[in-house]
């Protein structure tokens, strides 16, 4: 068993409340009764599931200047309060931020302290109820309430392994919920987390170098290449795990049929790592090779060159398909049609489509039929 605490607390505040209402349990769960450690376990694991798969995830530190909540988690750590007095301070710091706002919430703060073999982390999530319908054991019906797993709110993993050694920068992951930014962003602001890591940015310029690199191979080559380094980043982010260059050139080359390389003989792994080494040199901070030389550590020396990436869902889906829609009309196509089966007039903003889907195709032609 990997979860060692696990503890919920009620709150409630509608918009025009001047404050929250807050129910703190009186203990924690029971976790070494057998039935009960299942339930939660199976809790944190399709929690834990929600936060990797999400494509709103945010990775950040601490503000050195917001030390309310790092400083619980440091008196907890250093055993100085108990895990639920801990949980209690967070949540009551959390009401009382709320107070005189027109922020409204309902549900359970769940805080979760799992330990794994290669780190510790502590987890908080807004967790919603549902109500339904239940059958008693003779036969008649009541009331019952349910997590609502798929109405989950913000969520938030604290990496303690890498943030007490201070390993990397993005020891904080952060995500949020549908309909659920103004809540996340006042939570975020109250734990004093902070962007550490732009991957929309990052991912941008990953795909320019991918870009760049399909232009050197041929016409044949370019698309199908292109669509299998979105297809396993796309998988990567699903499982929550960050993009390796050379998992990544060998998984490629796995998929096609040709090794790509570039016109200089250079596989996908070299050929982004050395492009990256250019734009740094291009930068007024040292390169990987000078940092080396001052005795810069290994993590620090990584970081520079990149030789991962953790991908953002939305620029990746852009990069192989262009989309839009109003409220009269959806359009989305591969960008492999693109001057080929489509064509785009710039001038006018029209684009000229020349193979339509079958079943468009049938729709209208019944349409005509019918007049």
């Amino acid at each position: 068993m990997t979860i060692r605490h696990f503890v919920t607390h009620h709150i409630s505040k509608e918009s025009n409340d001047p404050a929250a209402t807050l129910q703190c349990s009186e203990h924690e769960a029971d976790l070494d009764n057998e039935q009960s450690e299942r339930f939660y376990s199976q809790a944190t694991s399709q929690l834990k599931g929600i936060l990797t798969q999400r494509g709103s995830k945010r990775y950040g530190a601490f503000h050195p200047e917001v030390t309310l909540v790092r400083a619980q988690i440091q008196d907890w750590k250093g055993e100085r309060q108990s895990f639920l007095a801990l949980t209690r301070r967070i949540s009551q710091h959390f009401a009382n931020s709320l107070d005189n706002t027109q922020f409204a919430i309902d549900g359970y703060l769940a805080f979760i302290y799992e330990e794994l073999a290669d780190s510790d982390r502590l987890y908080l999530f807004h967790l919603r109820r549902k109500t339904s319908v239940s059958i008693n054991a003779d036969m008649t019906l009541t009331e019952t309430h349910y997590i609502d797993f798929s109405n989950t709110g913000f969520g938030m993993m604290l990496n303690l392994t890498d943030w007490l050694i201070q390993e990397e920068a993005k020891y904080i992951t952060f995500s949020y919920g549908r309909s659920d930014k103004p809540t996340q962003n006042q939570f975020a602001e109250f734990v004093g987390f902070t962007d550490t890591l732009d991957t929309a940015a990052e991912t941008e310029e990953f795909l320019q170098i991918v870009d760049e690199f399909s232009q050197n191979l041929p016409a044949e080559q370019s698309y199908e290449y292109k669509s299998k380094v979105v297809d396993y980043c796309m998988e990567q982010d699903k499982r929550g795990e960050p993009v390796d260059f050379t998992d990544l050139a060998d998984y490629v080359e796995s998929q096609m049929e040709s090794k790509p390389e570039s016109r200089s003989g250079e596989d996908f792994s070299h050929y982004i790592v050395e492009r990256q080494k250019e734009r740094q040199a291009s930068k007024p901070a040292l390169t990987p090779e000078q940092m080396a030389e001052q005795g810069a550590s290994t993590t620090d020396v990584a970081e520079a060159i990149k030789t991962e990436l953790i991908p953002d869902r939305k620029k990746l889906k852009s990069f192989i398909r262009y989309s839009g829609k109003n409220k009269d009309i959806s359009l989305s196509f591969s960008a492999a049609m693109l001057e080929q089966d489509i064509v785009f007039d710039g001038v006018n903003n029209r684009l000229q489509i020349n193979k339509l889907p079958e079943s468009l195709v049938k729709q209208l032609k019944s349409r005509d039929s019918s007049d």
